[in-house]
């Protein structure tokens, strides 16, 4: 089915490319594949760039929005979306569309089911298993999943934990494959070289940093309470804009007596060059995809402290472990950083305060942790990509 057009005009769907890590694996993708000579168009379905565009790159927005207004909304929209994107997909005769992110992957398959006549394929960037507490978005989202993912021809998910846990929920037959987030490795430690002005870091203090939206599902407040018990020595940097929980979070600094060591310092153009100066990277959350920022900060050789949460933690830390563990309590020292249990906030401060007081078992983490990184460049995960863009799976 037009294979070899598939390979040389690839199509891409998503929601939009505000900041986020979908967004970000699209642009990567999308930047490779154009270095290497291929047509690459990004359909998006609203027009809210927060990135930069690749050069070269041909955007199409389904809708002069930005996104912005209530869930069931955008979710009304998705038969006016489908509708559009059947049309565009008629009159470019496109082979084959890659969606990434839920929304953008029920308007591809809706498409289809209006008309158009291409190859479909999704991308899941997060655990289904969390709609199954997110009230009546959350039931939406399994509905729509349960009606329209059957008509897919493949599905990709980002992490093998992700994958059992589609399985669990629901007993699709489509072809499906892992396919773990590509990064542009090289560019990531060149930027982490850059000189931080906007922020001194005190050499006599040790610094921790989180990055990512200021979200409850991230789960901050825990740090901030395992900081609390820790020496005034150390600090917390949190990178990112506010989800809604930064006034919060504000106030839980001022109850814990803390806000002269916590430094909120919202969205920053390189996030790369406070990761290497910091000494430890916390993520805290209660779930996630495949985590990005874990990568970055491995690549930035900054030692990593992880909850393990479903899922990606695991497979990036400890991938010579199962993916079915999932610790209960305390702390694991696993291979590339450290896991602890979710919400586990004794935990956590007993993981920070061993690799801050021994440098020599941060720094070791630091190296192996490095290469292990490389394992996920945008060179080597562009040859799955590029296997499955091909179509006829």
């Amino acid at each position: 089915m037009h294979s070899n057009k598939a390979q040389k005009n690839i199509t891409f769907l998503i929601n939009s490319l505000t900041n986020g890590g979908a967004e970000r694996v699209v642009l990567t993708l999308a930047e490779k594949l154009l270095n290497e000579g291929k047509k690459v168009t990004v359909v998006s379905l609203t027009k809210n760039n927060r990135y930069t565009i690749p050069h070269g790159l041909q955007m199409v927005y389904l809708s002069n929005s930005d996104d912005s207004g209530y869930a069931l909304t955008r979710t009304l929209l998705i038969p006016f979306y489908a509708w559009r994107l059947k049309r565009y997909i008629k009159k470019e005769q496109i082979p084959l569309v890659q969606s990434h992110l839920f929304r953008a992957n029920y308007i591809n398959v809706f498409s289809r089911i209006l008309g158009a006549k291409h190859q479909v394929q999704v991308v899941n960037h997060s655990v289904v298993s969390r709609f199954l507490s997110s009230g009546i978005g959350g039931k939406i989202n399994l509905f729509l999943m349960r009606y329209l993912y059957p008509k897919v021809d493949l599905i990709v998910t980002v992490s093998y934990k992700m994958l059992e846990d589609l399985n669990q929920l629901f007993s699709f037959s489509n072809s499906s494959v892992v396919i773990h987030n590509p990064y542009d490795t090289q560019s990531i430690v060149a930027l982490s070289h850059e000189k931080v002005d906007e922020f001194y870091f005190n050499p006599q203090k040790s610094y921790l940093i989180t990055v990512g939206r200021l979200i409850a599902l991230k789960k901050y407040g825990d740090v901030l309470q395992a900081l609390a018990k820790l020496p005034e020595h150390i600090e917390l940097i949190l990178l990112g804009e506010d989800g809604g929980e930064q006034k919060a979070l504000e106030a839980l600094t001022k109850t814990l007596q803390i806000t002269h060591r916590v430094h909120f310092l919202g969205h920053v153009k390189n996030p790369f060059k406070f990761l290497r100066q910091s000494d430890l990277f916390i993520l805290s959350s209660k779930t996630e995809g495949f985590p990005n920022v874990i990568i970055e900060a491995m690549l930035c050789k900054t030692a990593v402290i992880s909850s393990d949460c479903i899922s990606g933690p695991r497979e990036i830390l400890a991938p010579s472990t199962s993916i079915k563990n999932q610790l209960e309590e305390g702390v694991e020292k696993a291979a590339y950083g450290l896991l602890y249990s979710v919400g586990d906030i004794n935990a956590l401060k007993e993981a920070i305060k061993e690799l801050i007081k021994d440098k020599k078992h941060r720094v070791a983490y630091t190296e192996k942790a490095y290469q292990q990184a490389k394992n996920f460049s945008i060179e080597k995960i562009i040859l799955e990509y590029k296997q499955i863009l091909k179509g006829n799976r």
